[in-house]
């Protein structure tokens, strides 16, 4: 790889990890996972209410690699990269608990921010 910036080196290097990590993600999104470019809508109300569920989705499969793993990183290949992204990790585990044991599914979900479902009153 040949690479050109006028920044420090490993500025750009650092950039450029965090730039993949999100390439990976939208694949996740897109190609590999949950296919949103065949849903082909066209009206942005729709639109953002898909990616609002895209979101949570990202959250919840985020969630549930994190418990899977817990502070062990998914394996890599031999090249350095992951064998599978963080997302793909937690959103197979959610397909497979969804499957065998949907309550042990949304355990995870349960766990995203504890404190944003405490109970309030209404003023």
């Amino acid at each position: 790889m040949i690479v050109v910036t006028n920044v420090a080196p490993r500025t750009a290097l650092e950039t450029y990890r965090k730039r993949w990590a999100i390439e990976c993600l939208f694949g996740d999104a897109k190609t590999r996972g949950l296919n949103l470019e065949d849903t082909r809508l066209t009206d942005p109300r729709k639109l953002a209410l898909l990616m609002s569920l895209v979101a949570l989705a990202l959250a919840w499969a985020g969630r549930a690699a994190a418990d899977l793993l817990g502070k062990r990183a998914p394996p890599r290949k031999s090249h350095g990269h992951y064998a599978r992204s963080w997302f793909r990790t937690g959103f197979d585990h959610i397909r497979s608990r969804l499957r065998s044991d949907p309550l042990d599914a949304i355990a995870s979900w349960q766990r995203i921010n504890p404190e944003a479902r405490k109970p309030c009153g209404v003023v």
